[in-house]
Formats: C-alpha cells, sequence, structure tokens
C-alpha cells in the first residue's frame, strides 16, 4: 500500500488511517470472505474462551496443519472479530485466505485482556486452553485424527505464544504437543510465528505492559527476559524444539526488530528464522489479506511457506 510510509512508525499513529485504508478493499471481497465455513466453540471457563474456526474448502487426505492465530491489541484491546471495522471482515479474511488458498484449517480465538482479569501468565493460559481444545474437540473428527499445529501471534499476541513456549509452568503442556504420540497420529506443536512481536520494551513501559506484566516485573517476564531465566538455570534444553519464525513489517517501530534480533542471538541454538514483510506497517499485515492483491497478501503466502516446511518431517 503506496500510503502507509506516510503514516509515520509509531502503532498509535497508524492504527486509524491503516484501517481506513483497506476498508474498502476488503468490503470488495465481502462476498467471498464470508463464504468461509465457521463454527464458534467455547474453550474454557472464561465468557471470553471463545474460539471461531475457519474449515478448508476441500479438506487434504494428509494430516492436518491447524493454524492459531492470537490478535495484538497491546493486551487491552483487540477481538476475534471487530464489528466496528469494514462490516466484521476482520478475522475473517485471515481465515479465509488460508483455508482457502493452501487448505489450512484456521482457529481465531478471543483471549482474556486486562478488562476480563488479564495478569501474566493469563495469555499462556489461554493458548494452552486452545490447544486443549484442538486436542479434545478438533482432533475428534473425521479427517483430523493427526494434526500439525502451528502458534501464529500478532502482537501482544506474539507475546502469549512465547509465554507458552518459554514458561516452565506449561512445561508438560509442551511436552505433550511436542512429542509424536505412536504411529504419528495425535495434535503435534510444529512451528510457531510471532508477527510484530515485542520481544521487550526496555524502559518504555506503559500502564497496560505494567497491569499485565507487572510492575516490577516487565523484563522478567517478557520473551527475553523468559528465554535468558531458561538459559541461566541451564534448563535450556529442555526448551521446545519447534521452528521459529520472525515476521516485522519494514514500517514497524524500530525497536521491534532490535529486540527480534536480540532473541536470536541469545537462542543461537534455536530454529529461528527473520522475514521482513516489504511495505507492509504494524497494522497492515492482518489487514491485506483476502484483498487478491498479490503484493499486499504476500506474507501470508510466506507463512504458508513456514507451514509446509514445518510439516515436510
Amino acid at each position: 500500500m503506496d500510503k502507509l510510509p506516510g503514516f509515520g512508525r509509531g502503532i498509535d499513529e497508524v492504527l486509524v488511517p491503516t484501517f481506513a485504508a483497506y476498508e474498502d478493499l476488503l468490503k470488495a471481497k465481502e462476498a467471498d470472505i464470508r463464504s468461509a465455513r465457521r463454527e464458534t466453540h467455547s474453550y474454557g471457563p472464561d465468557p471470553r474462551h471463545v474460539l471461531d474456526v475457519y474449515f478448508p474448502d476441500h479438506q487434504p487426505s494428509t494430516a492436518k496443519t491447524v493454524l492459531v492465530f492470537l490478535h495484538g491489541g497491546g493486551f487491552y484491546a483487540g477481538a476475534r472479530v471487530n464489528d466496528k471495522y469494514a462490516g466484521g471482515l476482520i478475522f475473517g479474511n485471515l481465515g479465509r485466505f488460508f483455508t482457502s488458498k493452501f487448505g489450512v484449517t484456521v482457529i481465531v480465538p478471543d483471549y482474556r485482556l486486562l478488562a476480563h482479569g488479564a495478569k501474566y501468565p493469563s495469555g499462556g493460559e489461554d493458548v494452552k486452553l486452545v490447544a486443549d481444545w484442538v486436542k479434545g474437540s478438533l482432533a475428534t473428527r473425521d479427517g483430523y485424527e493427526s494434526i500439525n499445529l502451528v502458534l501464529l501471534g500478532n502482537s501482544a499476541g506474539g507475546v502469549h505464544v512465547t509465554t507458552f513456549l518459554f514458561d516452565p509452568v506449561f512445561e508438560a503442556a509442551r511436552d505433550e504437543l511436542i512429542a509424536p504420540e505412536a504411529g504419528g497420529a495425535g495434535v503435534q506443536l510444529r512451528g510457531a510465528i510471532c508477527l510484530g512481536t515485542p520481544f521487550h520494551w526496555g524502559d518504555a513501559h506503559d500502564e497496560a505492559i505494567r497491569a499485565y506484566l507487572g510492575e516490577e516485573t516487565v523484563f522478567e517476564n517478557s520473551p527475553v527476559g523468559k528465554l535468558q531465566s531458561v538459559i541461566q538455570q541451564g534448563s535450556i534444553s529442555r526448551l521446545p524444539k519447534v521452528k521459529i519464525l520472525v515476521m516485522i513489517s519494514e514500517l514497524d517501530p524500530e525497536f521491534l526488530l532490535e529486540t527480534a534480533e536480540e532473541f536470536k542471538q541469545i537462542w543461537q541454538d534455536g530454529d529461528i528464522e527473520t522475514q521482513i514483510l516489504e511495505g507492509h506497517n504494524h497494522i497492515s499485515p492482518q489487514l491485506a489479506l483476502s484483498t487478491g492483491i498479490e503484493r499486499e497478501e504476500a506474507w501470508g503466502v510466506q507463512v504458508a511457506e513456514f507451514l509446509s516446511s514445518c510439516t515436510s518431517n
């Protein structure tokens, strides 16, 4: 989108104009986006524990790839459906893109925000509950006996993904997802994608960050903080052996790329790849899917290629 560079890099300053720039593009594809087969289910005890499942038009006969997308919103905002924008087409556009083009089943959950009492590590807890739902419900369906699971977290959603991956409290749950079951059946965590994810915030601790991560534990509970803690404890061998893709937009705030590079340098034994999304800012990638514009959707193709690389072993 040629307009994006003029909006700047700050997340707050690009938010409204970026949504406005993509609204007509999405509305033009409304019929196709709404044609996706979608089911809504509860996945946990909180009223916020609701998810949408988007099913492919044609199911592949092999093991199913399931992509879980956790939206961003700074720990205080965001939902699986944005009713206030483009007639509620977000994030149905993301579900439709991956189901129709690549045969991937997509899950988009709501998770607890600060208004619902969220406090670290509740984001990781909600990721675990979604994984439990996949194992206990989706995996019982015909054709879903073998599932390759990949987590995609955007911004704050990416922090929740890394919480699940790195915090020792989730070690048993991770192990159940990583170790393949007999005959290759069951649900196996294959990879994780961090889209526009802050791996730490330096000294920039706003009210929402402090409220969620803790006044005195902002760095300790950040992705880099958790990773460093595991390394210092000598338990890095227990970190999940999954592929990780870090995606940073060209017009993202510069600190996101800086902290991503720091994360990769600290975890030198990790299977980590970094990709820069040309022409995008912090908000635009998720709005660009299902617009039918090749350069806008290119990052989605990159995700699909990563999914393929995760499941080709």
